[in-house]
């Protein structure tokens, strides 16, 4: 109950957010656009960083402990139970060798699953798009609604375990990651010449996906555990999946649209500099101060979680 409580909670975070996303976006002057992007653009590093560091350092450490922990579970309640006896110990130790690598096998899976669902979602939307940035403002709404679904599958799936401290950390990640991703959806329609009413339906449409699809996503898992067992290990895979999903959200689409932002901007100074000698023409890189950014939100998961361990 107190799960079921606490994950509405930050479904409600999660809504109200998006709400004060679209009051800055649509009341913010645009002479502060250079400013405000710059910003958007540090804030959006920092959550890429926290989205690699949440899945390394928080949720796949989480869910290898619930997989392992539910095998630990079985095998003390066997031995409370008295069901192996002294007879038939050979058999029980060959069906717990038999039943020993399947948290090891769900550990990939799980991950792999994940990873692969991403990948799936991302190459239906760029053939819905024509494979390339459309210049057409539908076609760019429904590719960024696709990715806020997705990032709502993995809030719903982290909602569902009973760590609060993992939903918080999984809620700020994807926050900043939806913060610049609907300012830059504004940012376009408003050059696309779409007026605000227009405008303002677009960004709903985009504001309300991923809470949408959290909130069923977070149902139909709590709906489908039913013994104490079964859902712990379910919870776990569950994890692992999420974890899968961020490792693809961060490494494949944010941090190389970052890297594809900061060379173009190399490219537009470098065109505007006439006569300047530049030296821009390898691999597009952070600033130190992004690299900072990015460094930082890594650590910052592994620094809340190690700071709960300590706490039991």
């Amino acid at each position: 109950m107190f799960c079921l409580y606490s994950s509405n909670l930050y479904f409600k975070y999660f809504l109200i957010v998006n709400s004060g996303i679209i009051f800055k976006v649509y009341f913010g002057n645009s002479t502060k656009s250079v400013i405000i992007a710059s910003e958007i653009r540090l804030i959006s590093i920092f959550g890429a960083g926290l989205l690699v560091g949440t899945a390394l350092s928080v949720i796949i450490p989480e869910g290898v402990e619930v997989l392992y922990s539910v095998k630990l579970g079985k095998i003390l309640n066997l031995i409370l139970s008295d069901r192996v006896q002294n007879e038939n110990v050979e058999s029980a130790e060959h069906h717990d060798d038999d039943d020993s690598s399947w948290p090891h096998k769900s550990i990939g899976i799980s991950l792999v699953a994940g990873f692969l669902m991403m990948l799936l979602i991302d190459q239906a939307s760029r053939a819905a798009t024509g494979g390339e940035r459309s210049r057409f403002s539908l076609t760019a709404t429904i590719g960024l609604v696709v990715h806020a679904a997705a990032d709502g599958v993995a809030l719903g799936s982290a909602s569902a375990t009973k760590r609060t401290d993992v939903q918080f950390i999984v809620f700020l990640a994807i926050m900043l990651h939806k913060a610049p991703a609907a300012f830059g959806l504004v940012s376009f329609l408003l050059v696309e010449g779409l007026e605000r009413a227009r405008v303002k339906r677009h960004l709903l449409a985009f504001s309300l996906s991923a809470p949408i699809t959290a909130l069923l996503t977070f149902y139909i898992l709590v709906a489908g555990s039913d013994s104490s067992f079964s859902a712990h290990s379910f919870t776990g895979v569950l994890m692992l999946f999420s974890a899968g999903t961020f490792l693809y959200v961060a490494t494949v689409h944010v941090i190389p649209e970052l890297t594809k932002v900061a060379s173009d901007y190399q490219l537009v100074n470098a065109i505007g500099a006439q006569g300047a000698h530049s030296h821009s023409g390898g691999a597009p890189s952070f600033t130190i101060r992004e690299l900072v950014a990015m460094i930082v939100g890594a650590l910052f998961p592994a620094l809340i979680a190690s700071g709960h361990s300590h706490s039991h």
